[in-house]
């Protein structure tokens, strides 16, 4: 089909259909063999368009029609997408600066000699807070991942 008003129209009813890449696909090869055929038989595309309805109203259909293909989108994607996001940010944050936790200024002297300044830190245990933040990360991206493997099914 080389009409970019019918191209954007697919495309806008592809982004709402809730199925697999190939049941997708496979519906939208349809839709437009259909379109195509009533192209050649003489209709123009506004009235096919307007018969359709608006994309929202066609993938709707579409997605009723083909029900036991469509699948539910988790809102839980969200949020382990949310986490992962960060707990790298905060991973990225933590390795590349490495700011002590304490630091305290001593001063040893007084008004009669010489006086000394000497700056202490501790640092943090970054083994700890790394590998932590790490395990997190993965139990996100596992959770991410899991929630996509539903969704296929």
């Amino acid at each position: 089909m080389e009409n970019k008003t019918l191209d954007k129209y697919l495309k806008s009813i592809s982004r709402r259909l809730n199925m697999p890449k190939k049941h997708k696909e496979r519906v939208l090869s349809d839709l437009s063999t259909s379109i195509t055929a009533r192209l050649e038989a003489g209709e123009s595309e506004n009235d096919i368009i307007s018969d359709l309805g608006t994309p929202q109203k066609a993938a709707k259909e579409l997605n009723e029609q083909m029900k036991e293909y469509t699948y539910r989108k988790s809102p839980w994607r969200f949020v382990c997408l949310a986490a992962a996001l960060l707990l790298l940010i905060y991973l990225i944050t933590t390795v590349s600066f490495m700011i002590p936790v304490h630091r305290s200024i001593g001063i040893i002297g007084g008004a009669d000699g010489p006086t000394s300044i000497i700056v202490t830190s501790t640092p943090r245990n970054m083994l700890m807070e790394i590998s932590t933040a790490v395990i997190l990360l993965a139990i996100s991206v596992l959770g991410f991942m899991w929630l996509r493997k539903l969704k296929r099914k």
